[in-house]
């Protein structure tokens, strides 16, 4: 009488889910540094562009010497320039987090032999 049998997945099957489920872990992570780095360095060109404006700002002042609009731009410079110092470093923040992470999934699928993705059939790579 089978009334109480219980059907199980196979291991095999079972490591399958676990190493996609960890690879899908792995690549939104990528995905979502690499967006955080598309991010900084678009703030880092700007920060750039908008220092190379406040030193000819200056020059220009210390040229021709101060006037109101010339202060007034220096002034928009500098709050520009601490404003995207401090987004750069949240970003670079946000980034070592997730590195941080990336190494915890690592290590955790290496511990429990997920990356052996060849020894599973229909695995992905």
């Amino acid at each position: 009488m089978a009334l109480f049998r219980f059907r199980t997945r196979s291991p095999d099957r079972d490591l399958q889910t676990d190493v996609s489920r960890f690879a899908d872990i792995k690549q939104t992570l990528n995905e979502v540094c690499a967006e955080i780095e598309r991010e900084r360095d678009g703030f880092q060109r700007r920060y750039d562009e908008i220092s190379m404006n406040a030193a000819f700002s200056l020059e220009n002042m210390e040229n021709e010497g101060e006037t109101e609009k010339v202060s007034a731009r220096i002034e928009d410079f500098t709050l520009a320039l601490e404003r995207f110092t401090q987004r750069i470093a949240f970003l670079e923040k946000q980034l070592a987090f997730l590195q941080g992470v990336d190494q915890s999934v690592t290590e955790f699928a290496d511990k429990n032999g997920l990356w052996q993705a060849d020894a599973v059939p229909n695995a992905p790579a």
